[in-house]
């Protein structure tokens, strides 16, 4: 067994994805006791809360792809692409867009828009026809909120858990596949 194949980063971020859970309970607290805390206000509230969690879920993905190529490495394998790996899942949402992509676009999304000289145009294109490939486009009031509705159940929008068992199964299958 190769050191890299150890999920050092599960634990911190299960406790971070934990931590961002309680924004949740936040919100709700405040829509049941507030009269003017609506339904937009709570979707604004998530709206960052879900970003964040996109970045800890793009950082735990991208350390999944330096240990797979250090593993390959070591065994004098090639390297592969990030986007070759983010690519490969067992199955993918519409388009062709799998998972873990949408995860990676939604993140740099959150991260970046804002610096952003337009939707579609510049740095900004690759992320776009992304998220463009899900039904996320420039006039979408919400994008990490209907992002985490194509990953899980919106009836559990606020159980991040749900994305920490998607990171961490496809990077056992990744894993498995590409050691």
């Amino acid at each position: 067994m190769y050191f890299c194949e150890i999920d050092f980063r599960y634990h911190w971020v299960s406790l971070a994805l934990n931590a961002l859970r309680s924004g949740f309970t936040d919100i709700q607290k405040k829509a049941d006791t507030e009269p003017w805390f609506d339904g937009l206000c709570q979707h604004e509230y998530a709206e960052s809360i879900l970003g964040i969690a996109f970045i800890i879920a793009q950082t735990y993905i991208l350390g999944t792809v330096g240990d797979v190529n250090r593993i390959r490495k070591s065994s004098g394998k090639s390297q592969k692409g990030k986007i070759d790996y983010y690519s490969d899942v067992p199955k993918s949402l519409c388009n062709g867009v799998s998972q873990i992509l949408l995860i990676n676009s939604i993140a740099d999304y959150h991260k970046h828009h804002d610096e952003w000289d337009g939707w579609g145009k510049g740095r900004s294109k690759p992320t776009t026809q992304i998220l463009a490939g899900i039904g996320i486009v420039e006039s979408t009031e919400f994008p990490c909120y209907v992002a985490a509705t194509k990953l899980w159940d919106e009836n559990e929008i606020e159980n991040l858990g749900n994305l920490l068992t998607l990171i961490r199964e496809w990077r056992e299958y990744i894993l498995s596949k590409y050691k």
